[in-house]
């Protein structure tokens, strides 16, 4: 006998299908950043040298500096609120972030290749932050195109 669609094993499936989905797209965006910043960090000590307490600290600070930056350009100032893309276009512009992550850890790989050490650590950090974020920018505009073409009306227009 089948248990029907709405079984106990049914809605266990639905659960665990959008418990996943959930923490696949929270998570995407800032899963691409952690593996920019953690791959830049490490082609920088093999490239530039071995990194002192300044070189991190410098490596840190320009990297959240890129986002700050980033966050007030694209809020005004902070005087506008910041939209979001739907869900189902984050899901496939972060889908794409091979572009974002390869291109975030190229900026960090010519800083080191091009600019003294010292220097090369805190650029590094920022360029590969806003490497990251612009590109992934265009992926998600990328992601809203083609949703949109796929016939979700809704796929260019910001939440919140």
């Amino acid at each position: 006998m089948d248990p029907g669609p709405d079984s106990e094993a049914s809605h266990a499936r639905r659960s665990a299908r959008v418990g996943l989905q959930t923490a696949v797209i929270d998570n995407s965006a800032a899963f691409g950043f952690s593996i920019t910043i953690t791959s830049s960090y490490g082609a920088l000590n093999q490239l530039a040298r071995a990194p002192t307490l300044l070189d991190i600290a410098g490596f840190a600070l320009c990297a959240v500096v890129a986002f700050a930056v980033l966050q007030a350009l694209t809020t005004h100032g902070f005087r506008r609120h910041a939209g979001a893309a739907p869900r189902s276009v984050v899901l496939l512009g972060t889908a794409l972030d091979i572009v974002s992550v390869g291109l975030g850890l190229g900026a960090a790989i010519l800083a080191a290749s091009v600019l003294p050490t010292g220097v090369a650590w805190p650029v590094g950090g920022f360029l590969a932050s806003l490497v990251f974020a612009l590109s992934q920018a265009l992926e998600l505009m990328l992601a809203a195109r083609l949703e949109r073409l796929r016939g979700d009306p809704e796929a260019e227009r910001t939440q919140g």
